[in-house]
């Protein structure tokens, strides 16, 4: 009795996967994405303590004499990356999203839950990285949000800008708002990526780079000059600025993601993953030491000062969970 080969078709015909082998992928996937996200929250905690240890060997810091959780922020934002607070409107704080969004700003209220939103008119949302509030330009005495799109993660961006926004009321039932103006800006010596912006009292704009370099600057803008460039709408070139002394370091979360001023100007707060560092203004002397956060939020991104001497701080939603909006209190500033 004779046996048929099968013919080279018949060998190499898929054959059709049963529900069982699609079960088992689908498990495997999961399986694997779980593996990930646990190896990111163990590298996350090494770093945490790592930056624990380089503190107790002696690095000139003190903790918080309190972190409050004030809420998880409204799922909206789920790439904060800036801040604001609000001193026209009481218990509003301004956001907005890094990328993935429109060109929209968000008020929120002191949960982290979204009041009101709304649309930049002729704006381009590339990657807005920091936020703060301000004096307008253009109209003196009011009041303007600086929308700052100055990340540039590949350093590609010869032209970064500062938005100029006439703060709006969250109560007004508008849905959209147009900047006064924008301030556009190059580096001397090659584009750097910046996250931190903060405007003082006067007017004076400061820029601090993230610290993908070996160092980490500070740029500063007068307000005379921060006017000009406004109103001609002109990009204007930076000088070299100044090395701040915080010496980048990605394996404690060293890196700068936010700045802000003080409400009386006299101290900048400049923010990194897992630290807050305090310089007096202008002179850049250390104000007080360090601030070390001693808890490390899902991905800190923003700062922002409030009247009472309270700091807020917002973090980015991450697979180690959503963003939240904290109340921090350091003795010392």
């Amino acid at each position: 009795m004779s046996v048929e080969s099968p013919s080279p078709e018949d060998r190499f015909r898929l054959r059709p996967r049963s529900r069982g082998s699609g079960l088992a992928y689908a498990a495997l996937w999961l399986l694997l994405v779980a593996a990930i996200a646990i190896a990111l929250v163990q590298l996350r905690g090494g770093r945490q303590t790592e930056a624990q240890r380089h503190y107790a060997e002696g690095r000139t810091a003190f903790a918080p004499d309190s972190i409050e959780v004030l809420g998880t922020l409204d799922r909206a934002m789920r790439e904060t990356s800036g801040l604001a607070v609000s001193v026209e409107h009481a218990g509003i704080v301004w956001s907005h999203n890094d990328s993935g969004d429109e060109a929209r700003i968000y008020a929120l209220d002191l949960t982290g839950l979204v009041v009101a939103r709304f649309e930049l008119e002729g704006v381009e949302a590339r990657d807005w990285e920091a936020m703060d509030r301000g004096p307008c330009v253009l109209n003196p005495g009011a009041e303007c949000l600086y929308v700052a799109d100055t990340g540039d993660n590949v350093r590609r961006r010869d032209v970064l800008e500062i938005h100029l926004v006439p703060e709006p009321d969250p109560r007004s039932g508008r849905t959209s708002v147009v900047a006064e103006g924008s301030l556009r800006y190059l580096y001397p010596e090659g584009p750097r990526d910046a996250e931190a912006v903060a405007v003082a009292p006067d007017g004076a704009v400061v820029i601090v780079t993230k610290g993908r370099a070996e160092e980490i600057r500070l740029f500063a803008i007068e307000p005379e000059t921060v006017r000009r460039a406004v109103t001609a709408d002109t990009p204007i070139r930076l000088d070299a600025g100044t090395r701040l002394p915080i010496e980048p370091n990605w394996d404690v979360g060293r890196v700068v993601t936010g700045a802000a001023f003080r409400a009386d100007g006299a101290v900048l707060a400049v923010r990194t993953l897992s630290e807050i560092y305090f310089f007096g203004w202008p002179e850049l002397d250390e104000a007080a030491p360090s601030c070390f956060l001693g808890r490390r939020e899902p991905q800190g991104e923003a700062i922002a000062w409030e009247p009472s001497g309270a700091i807020l701080l917002s973090s980015e939603t991450t697979l180690r969970g959503p963003g939240e909006l904290l109340r921090v209190r350091c003795g010392g500033v």
